[in-house]
């Protein structure tokens, strides 16, 4: 039978932004050895994303923008995208106006992983002194990102893959409020409330098309890869956008430092990302599959 890794990154394989560490990385190789493939789901971008696994020279799945699109470092190139209409960004901006946070509309892969940032407010400038230094610490990093006060006027391209809410958490639930009382936008999106894994004291309100989470990735990969035949699945996250990719699993590992009512899903709870916690549960599920196949 074959088998499956299908994990989140930030707070669960790692606590850093531009690093994995070696014991996790030299326990991936290990999985690999033994016949498990392996699919990273992150929200992050492409560009941002594949710096973590410079170091990794065994074939992996990187799933982006929570399943939005996914990559092939076997044959190095994309296996699906999905976007979103350009003509929704106007219904975005006139959501953030007056806000005390960030709105970020994120091009994708196709369109060379382009961020165009909405700050409308002097409050929600004062962000970028949180955001810059993990996501655009230096000058080539800031080409990708483009100042906006009008995302209808300066964005160029036909569709975007993600947008991203960013701001003190309580901001960010009174935006999403809002949201929620667009009946017509909500039916073509995905939105999901998740924590900074940086600083719980922010969140991130996290757009999507309707049809894309890291859960529904793996049934795309299923379909695209093994035919429909299901491979065993080893699953782990830490926050909501990884609730339904936990629940493909037939291992689910929970990381303790998720919310508390997620720790009703796990097999496995998890010690922190900090703690390289993931260790101990990925071992767990390896015995768990050993046992059940009767090794």
């Amino acid at each position: 039978m074959k088998k499956l890794l299908a994990t989140d990154i930030d707070g669960t394989i790692t606590h850093q932004s531009h690093e994995i560490h070696s014991e996790v990385i030299a326990a991936l190789y290990s999985l690999h050895a033994s016949g498990w493939d392996i699919f990273f789901l992150t929200g992050r971008y492409y560009r941002y994303a594949i710096k973590l696994f410079k170091k990794l020279s065994i074939p992996f799945l990187l799933g982006c923008q929570n399943g939005a699109s996914t990559w092939s470092s076997a044959s190095q190139c994309l296996l699906y995208s999905q976007g979103i209409s350009s003509e929704y960004l106007t219904c975005l901006q006139e959501g953030l106006e007056d806000a005390l946070a960030l709105l970020t509309v994120e091009s994708g892969m196709l369109y060379g992983d382009e961020c165009y940032r909405f700050s409308p407010t002097p409050t929600a400038k004062l962000l970028h002194q949180y955001i810059d230094p993990r996501y655009f610490p230096n000058a080539e990093e800031r080409k990708i990102l483009k100042e906006t006060r009008s995302l209808k006027t300066d964005y160029p391209y036909p569709s975007f893959v993600a947008a991203k809410v960013f701001g003190k958490k309580e901001e960010v639930i009174r935006i999403q409020k809002e949201f929620q009382k667009n009946d017509l936008f909500m039916s073509c999106m995905t939105m999901t409330l998740m924590r900074w894994p940086f600083d719980f004291q922010y969140a991130i309100l996290f757009f999507t098309d309707r049809s894309i989470s890291k859960g529904q990735a793996i049934d795309r990969i299923v379909d695209l890869l093994y035919y429909g035949n299901r491979p065993f699945i080893m699953t782990s996250g830490d926050d909501a956008n990884d609730i339904d990719l936990i629940q493909r699993g037939d291992f689910k590992i929970v990381m303790s430092s998720s919310p508390k009512d997620m720790h009703k899903y796990a097999d496995f709870l998890a010690p922190p990302a900090k703690e390289k916690g993931i260790l101990s549960a990925w071992a767990a599920g390896v015995n768990y599959y050993e046992k059940i196949m009767g090794f």
